[in-house]
């Protein structure tokens, strides 16, 4: 019997997509601290950081500018809008949380499990509320459609290449570390991320 789906009210969408920025926005702090990569392009911004002086906020909008664009037109405007209201939220919290908390990595095995983790949590809130962070997601599905690969395995393959990268800025243990977190982020997501087991729709 096919689970019958229930649609989010309006508050539900706005408390979902707010708790999901936060914690996106801790996670990604506790990385940058613990000068630990991600995948995705938080993982980029976080690269590109280390060669332009800019803020992490100000470059993760910028690398999602493009993404948003194919956004729209693979996902349609709705999606796409909430998806920006992310980006912007979760670039001023990033931004906005060394200005009120100091976070001291003294493991980046731990730190990284730990915003991973957190991260996971903060991607399924926004999620299951018709939103996104955009980002190599989006190419991830152009690529199963047109040339029939799966999603998984690109960004899987896009999430090494920005950890491959990394390794000319960062140490091999800080990329090792990072590598153990991109499998739990992703673990999360496939565990919980499912349509068989989360009924919840926004539209």
């Amino acid at each position: 019997m096919k689970n019958e789906r229930f649609k989010h009210s309006w508050y539900e969408d706005i408390f979902g997509i707010l708790t999901g920025s936060i914690l996106l926005g801790v996670g990604i702090s506790i990385l940058n601290a613990g000068d630990i990569l991600t995948g995705g392009t938080v993982g980029l911004a976080l690269l590109l950081c280390q060669y332009f002086n800019i803020s992490l906020g100000v470059m993760y909008v910028l690398i999602s500018i493009p993404f948003f664009a194919i956004g729209i037109w693979k996902k349609g405007l709705v999606f796409s809008l909430r998806s920006l209201v992310n980006i912007l939220l979760v670039s001023y919290i990033v931004d906005l949380i060394p200005r009120y908390i100091d976070i001291n990595i003294s493991n980046d095995l731990f730190a990284s499990i730990a915003a991973n983790t957190v991260l996971g949590i903060g991607l399924l809130a926004i999620f299951r509320h018709n939103s996104s962070l955009g980002g190599f997601g989006v190419v991830a599905l152009i690529f199963q459609e047109k040339l029939k690969i799966q999603a998984g395995y690109v960004q899987a393959a896009l999430d090494l290449i920005v950890l491959l990268t990394g390794l000319n800025v960062y140490s091999f243990s800080a990329v090792a570390s990072s590598l153990v977190g991109v499998v739990i982020l992703n673990g999360i997501l496939v565990l919980n991320h499912r349509d068989d087991r989360y009924v919840g729709s926004s539209k």
